[in-house]
């Protein structure tokens, strides 16, 4: 079939007869378009077939890649074959940097120090970045086509700047990104472009710290005034917990560690409930730690409640303190509690109950007695609407099972109304209690 088709091409030369040989092509890698005697052929790999007998002329091409030639004979009825592997096209780069010695970078990848001759980059553009020691950074592009030998130049821009620092008062030691520069006033030379952390330290005085913008080729002023270090005041009180004050002001419950306080005099309190409050005087000196203990006296009585009914809330004060309760040995409740020494408001309540209220004097070390029986109230706090339209009102004591309702109706009078004779069940408001 391919005899009859180069046949009737009617190549010069080219006669069924002759046209006997073929040749195997392939290369590394593979898609190489094949030119044979100046005929345009297929990707390798291929198959020439009908080829005469002689010497041929097979070119190889590929993007990316060297062009390939070789010459290959052949006899007539001869099978061949060959394998060529392609040299990937690379460029030329010759990149110098100004000043010379600069860090390379291309696409992330270090390669070394200008100047510097690369050979195997491929066609392409390319990302470089430059850098050296006090020279500000920089990215260039280029771009790679062909063989053909090319320069790229970077130049750095110098990234150093001069600072000059005073500071009042004079003396502090100054650091610049953690390194000692000197004392002030003084001027820095050659500090690096960009944020640059400044500090100053003098005893006696609290740290300076700020973070400086330098350009590169500038020169730049910084005036600091220092700021004396405050006294510390550090307070501990037996037992802990204690609310402490300085001059009239509250600043937290002991231990605790005041930091920047004035020096001088400064009047401290400390207090605690169900112990005698103490205070004295203290002198703060500058940038000094002063500690100062307070030993609390207990100063409190006792208030023992024996009370009927059971369950009986106890505020004093307004506060709650807890609940008269009765166990198995003892069927009437008690409650036990401290309380600091002085006069306070006891207050007995119970829902249903007129609550009871004392104003008593606690002693030091002392224990009142209270003993009550809380008298039973009756106050309205439901209406019910019967489907009749009757109206009930009093206390609700619960809901049955069966949704039946408990209501007292009168003290000590209970009534149970029918869950289907129930229309409509509202609280009565304060103001409609009867």
């Amino acid at each position: 079939m391919v005899m009859a088709v180069v046949a009737s091409l009617g190549l010069p030369g080219w006669t069924q007869e002759e046209a006997s040989a073929s040749l195997t092509l392939a290369t590394t890698p593979d898609k190489a378009m094949v030119t044979c005697d100046g005929l345009l052929r297929e990707e390798t790999p291929v198959t020439l077939s009908g080829l005469k007998a002689g010497q041929h002329l097979v070119l190889f091409e590929k993007a990316g890649y060297l062009p390939a030639r070789r010459t290959v004979s052949l006899t007539a009825g001869q099978r061949s074959s060959l394998v060529v592997p392609l040299e990937r096209l690379t460029g030329l780069v010759l990149i110098q940097s100004i000043p010379d010695g600069a860090d390379l970078e291309i696409n992330g990848a270090h390669r070394g120090k200008a100047p510097l001759l690369t050979t195997d980059l491929s066609p392409g553009r390319y990302r470089m970045k430059a850098s050296a020691e006090g020279y500000l950074s920089r990215d260039v592009e280029f771009e790679v086509v062909n063989r053909i030998p090319q320069k790229v130049v970077v130049s750095l821009a110098s990234d150093s700047a001069t600072l000059t620092v005073h500071s009042q008062p004079g003396g502090a030691a100054v650091k610049v990104n953690g390194l000692t520069k000197g004392v002030t006033p003084c001027t820095l030379d050659r500090l690096p472009a960009g944020a640059n952390e400044v500090t100053l330290s003098l005893s006696d005085y609290d740290v300076y710290r700020t973070v400086v913008k330098l350009q590169a080729n500038s020169e730049q002023s910084l005036e600091v005034t220092l700021k004396a270090i405050p006294a510390i005041l550090s307070v501990i009180s037996t037992p802990g917990g204690a609310r402490f004050f300085v001059d009239d002001i509250l600043k937290g419950q002991t231990p605790l560690t005041l930091d920047g306080m004035a020096a001088g005099s400064h009047a401290v309190r400390a207090e605690m409930d169900g112990y005698d409050s103490e205070s004295r005087t203290v002198e703060l000196k500058p940038a000094e730690k002063t500690v100062t203990e307070f030993s609390l006296v207990r100063n409190i009585g006792r208030v023992e409640i024996t009370a009927k009914p059971d369950g009986i809330l106890v505020k004093v004060d307004g506060a709650e303190k807890g609940i008269v309760s009765s166990s198995s040995d003892n069927p009437v409740g008690k409650l036990g509690f401290d309380i600091p020494v002085g006069d306070h408001k006891i207050v007995l309540s119970l829902k249903g109950y007129s609550p009871v209220e004392k104003l008593v004097t606690i002693q030091k070390g002392g224990t009142l007695a209270i003993k009550e029986v809380l008298k039973r109230v009756f106050t309205a706090d439901t209406l019910v609407k019967l489907s009749t339209g009757e109206m009930i009102s009093g206390v609700l004591c619960e809901r049955l099972p069966n949704d039946d309702i408990k209501l007292e109706t009168q003290l000590g009078i209970y009534k149970t109304i029918k869950a289907a004779d129930v229309l409509t069940l509202e609280p009565l408001k304060s103001g409609n209690k009867k």
